[in-house]
């Protein structure tokens, strides 16, 4: 602290030896320093609060039949925020005993949801854990969760939300999960991939087969002031 002090004190003495303006200059310094650290600080807070405005607030309830046993049930999805959602990804991943199964809700994808609205799904895995080799079922043997990855409309604030149904725990983490990144970026070249060759690529001749009845050409007949067509006035019969 005495150290401190007498650096401080060495600085004032240079400053003012030799003229007023080496003072008025620090000083200067000093403000514009200080100016710049509050304007720095006034825009991160103004971002944080326009973040918050736009940002996703998204609810998840599941719903579990504990009367069956068999891994059925139905979720939530709610829009808490004053603003719309946009639903980038949604799967539910269901844990029994070392098997790891998910459903995936594809057609969601990219799905716009209003403020305060919400979507249903209904799920039942029974027939994929029969599939993985399970004959038996008891109640409270599968772990459920729910991840879904929103974002705001333009795709500035990406959220990802974790719901357990056992424990009632949701998580949210900013930034689009890996797996979520990977999708969207292989959709995006293998679209790009597809119109290039679709553009270079040269179209099949017609092939005609040799015993290929021949048409003949046929004149406009309205050229000619004929008319090929029947009358439609005209009945059989009459």
């Amino acid at each position: 602290m005495h150290r401190l002090y007498e650096d401080l004190l060495r600085l004032w003495a240079w400053l003012s030896k030799e003229d007023v303006s080496r003072v008025a200059t620090g000083l200067l310094v000093f403000i514009t320093a200080w100016y710049a650290i509050l304007t720095y600080r006034m825009a991160k807070a103004m971002n944080r609060q326009t973040n918050a405005m736009i940002q996703p607030v998204l609810s998840m309830d599941f719903r579990i039949e504990k009367e069956e046993f068999y891994p059925k049930g139905s979720f939530d999805i709610r829009n808490l925020g004053a603003q719309p959602a946009l639903l980038l990804d949604t799967r539910l991943r269901c844990y029994r005993e070392g098997t790891t199964l998910f459903h995936k809700y594809e057609m969601y994808e990219r799905h716009i949801l209003p403020p305060q609205d919400r979507l249903g799904f209904n799920f039942d895995l029974t027939e994929d854990f029969r599939k993985a080799g399970f004959t038996w079922w008891t109640p409270g043997i599968c772990s459920y969760t729910l991840e879904v990855v929103a974002s705001d409309l333009s795709q500035d604030i990406v959220l990802a939300y974790s719901r357990s149904a056992y424990w009632q725990t949701l998580r949210v983490e900013k930034g689009m999960p890996i797996r979520v990144w990977w999708k969207f970026f292989y959709g995006y070249i293998r679209s790009r991939y597809y119109r290039i060759v679709y553009k270079f690529r040269k179209p099949k001749p017609l092939l005609i087969p040799n015993d290929a009845p021949k048409l003949k050409p046929q004149t406009w007949a309205w050229l000619r002031g004929k008319s090929t067509r029947q009358n439609s006035d005209s009945h059989d019969g009459q």
